[in-house]
């Protein structure tokens, strides 16, 4: 046997076998006879044995044909226990989710994935709220934040859902006037750095990590704004620095609008799912985060994650 046989051949046979009639299994299969014969045919040769004998006026199976009938009808019943516990998970995810994450990050991957999502779970409504703010989930009645880096508050559960880092990037044009900072020390007097006061954001310091070494430095920013699209084009116009994740600003580094520098430093930034109870007897959080992790897996961006 080469591969296996095909789930058509096995239900065309379990249907002749029980009915002992190739005409019979036809009507009820809607097919044709020349059809059922060339099914079971297929399934014959594939399994190497004969599993049917044939006679003028009737048929009967053969030892080997009462084995694949037995396990055939086993097969079967458990494609359709899998399909109906499918469908009784897609019916009991029904009612409304509240959701909440940065402006930058909702736009670029929880609103494709929000309608991926609805495609599977028609019932699952979402209230989505894009803000660069800080959410307090508990007192705003918020169901689950997405956090980009920072410090989660003790008393709300967190799991980790995807990598993430920020990088250090400029304009070729200010790297040209300015020159490229050899140590992120020079971030603190010698450049420009543009800052950012989104959500958990820290703008006064950026904590900054290569390998087993961490470093604080307090940028040297003329320049803040509460928006990470803005802080990103007012670094492709060369006003300076930018720490950004990298899924914001990696089609500018791909083209060239902006250069990476300071390239062995990064600050840890991964994204988690914060809730404030438990994902067990919720079955709408449970879907929502297990599949946004398997989205983030293939969509994310991980180039630089590992150096």
């Amino acid at each position: 046997m080469n591969r296996l046989p095909a789930l058509e051949d096995i239900k065309v046979f379990i249907t002749v076998a029980r009915l002992m009639s190739f005409s019979r299994a036809a009507e009820l299969l809607l097919v044709s006879p020349a059809y059922v014969s060339k099914r079971i045919k297929l399934l014959e040769e594939n399994l190497g044995q004969t599993l049917l004998l044939r006679s003028a006026r009737t048929i009967s199976l053969t030892h080997e044909g009462r084995i694949v009938l037995k396990s055939g009808e086993q097969l079967l019943l458990e494609l359709d226990n899998m399909h109906n516990a499918l469908k009784a998970c897609r019916e009991e995810i029904r009612g409304e989710l509240r959701v909440s994450c940065s402006t930058g990050f909702g736009s670029a991957y929880l609103n494709p994935f929000i309608l991926a999502l609805r495609a599977n779970y028609p019932q699952l409504g979402i209230d989505l709220t894009l803000t660069d703010r800080s959410v307090d989930i508990i007192s705003e009645n918020i169901d689950l934040d997405i956090y980009i880096g920072g410090t989660i508050p003790d008393h709300y559960i967190a799991k980790r859902i995807a990598k993430n880092r920020r990088i250090l990037c400029a304009a070729p044009v200010y790297l040209a006037q300015n020159g490229y900072p050899t140590h992120p020390q020079e971030l603190e007097k010698k450049h420009f750095c543009i800052t950012i006061k989104e959500r958990n954001q820290a703008p006064a310091q950026w904590k900054l990590q290569h390998q087993t070494e961490s470093m604080m430095i307090a940028p040297n920013s003329k320049l803040m704004v509460n928006n990470g699209d803005v802080a990103k084009q007012w670094c492709l116009g060369g006003e300076g620095i930018l720490l950004r994740s990298l899924w914001s600003v990696l089609p500018e580094l791909e083209t060239g609008k902006l250069t990476r520098v300071l390239t062995k430093w990064h600050q840890p930034a991964d994204v988690y799912a914060v809730y404030s109870r438990t994902t067990r007897n919720n079955a709408n959080l449970r879907v929502f985060i297990e599949n946004l992790e398997q989205y983030l897996s293939k969509h994310l961006p991980h180039q630089f994650q590992d150096e």
